[in-house]
């Protein structure tokens, strides 16, 4: 380990020391309103610099979402700037994310014909950022009025391709939304072995590959359990990637005739069982992954710590923190009790 890289790892203990703690998620639990949740983070050492200037009294949940949102991009950047150019290659799979989610915002507003929100690309430093690292032309793509719009704003990109697929099949947004985090995540993992080298591979396949394990077996979960999807169309909405999950052992998921079959079939061929606890009892897959998940990035961040995947986890505990804040400032909004919110955030 390198002097300079050993100065990131010293700097990425140093944020993550100002992450909340199980007492700050039991304490903004107990807040009657967004702007009581506002006024605790403010308290916060991870928070402040960011809350400083807002008047807690008034402030609405959405600017407040928009200025936690701040807070990652900003993180990442400073992270980005410290380190080297050898050292940035990881980094770009969580940029590549971000224009992910442009795009498939952008091209909402065409299929749904909303108002573009000003605040949607208020993204204060990470617009600089983002318009001198992205080849997105970002001006045509935000008055684009048509997919073949979207296409020639992204005609220097990599994106260009499944657009084109999806226009070629005249595919929906939601179709459209999916051939996009396809194309991220396929590209993250067969580029893992050049960004990355041994144990360091082992550990970001492990990380990532475990996430997309769990998307795919939530897929095929919802797929027969809300929709009573066709075995043939589950298996078009998986994403193309195998971890721990063979190919043979999807098709024994996809072919479960019904969810008790499939969880049993889980629980016994696959690592995941823990994903589908309680579901019997109407408890989402989705909130045990966020609990698993994030207690798998946690654990390669704290026992790894001096190595490029920690920035990469560090980060997606970063987002798990602010969507945890976002969940909680929900629930009281909608006036949900305290146990009903701490069973959608999952802490520790």
């Amino acid at each position: 380990m390198g002097v300079e890289y050993s100065a990131v790892a010293a700097k990425l203990k140093a944020m993550y020391s100002k992450f909340l703690t199980h007492d700050d998620y039991e304490e903004m639990l107990t807040k009657k309103s967004v702007n009581d949740v506002c006024s605790y983070l403010k308290s916060t050492e991870g928070y402040r610099d960011v809350l400083a200037d807002v008047n807690e009294q008034n402030i609405h949940r959405g600017t407040m979402e928009i200025m936690l949102d701040q807070e990652i991009i900003d993180e990442y950047i400073r992270l980005y700037n410290f380190m080297d150019h050898s050292h940035r290659n990881l980094m770009s799979f969580w940029f590549v994310n971000r224009e992910v989610e442009f795009l498939k915002r952008e091209i909402r507003h065409i299929y749904t014909h909303e108002e573009r929100s000003s605040d949607e690309t208020d993204m204060g430093k990470f617009n600089a950022f983002f318009e001198t690292h992205t080849k997105i032309d970002r001006e045509v793509m935000r008055n684009a009025k048509s997919l073949s719009d979207c296409i020639a704003a992204c005609r220097n990109t990599p994106y260009a391709e499944p657009l084109k697929r999806a226009e070629n099949i005249e595919a929906d947004f939601f179709s459209m939304g999916m051939m996009l985090d396809s194309y991220y995540y396929v590209s993250m993992w067969r580029s893992t072995s050049k960004t990355l080298k041994g144990e360091q591979a082992k550990l970001f396949k492990k990380l990532i590959g475990s996430k997309l394990d769990m998307l795919n077996l939530m897929c095929i979960y919802r797929g027969k359990k809300y929709f009573d999807f066709k075995n043939e169309i589950i298996f078009t909405y998986l994403l193309p990637v195998r971890y721990r999950l063979t190919e043979e052992i999807l098709k024994r998921l996809v072919n479960a005739e019904n969810t008790e079959k499939f969880i049993e079939t889980v629980n016994s061929l696959t690592p995941y069982g823990a994903l589908f606890e309680n579901c019997e009892n109407e408890r989402f897959p989705e909130e045990n992954f966020r609990y698993i998940y994030n207690k798998l990035a946690k654990s390669i961040f704290v026992n790894h710590s001096e190595t490029m995947v920690a920035i990469y986890a560090y980060l997606e505990l970063k987002e798990a923190e602010i969507n945890n804040i976002t969940t909680i400032t929900e629930g009281i909004r909608y006036n949900l009790n305290s146990d009903s919110i701490r069973e959608h955030i999952g802490i520790e």
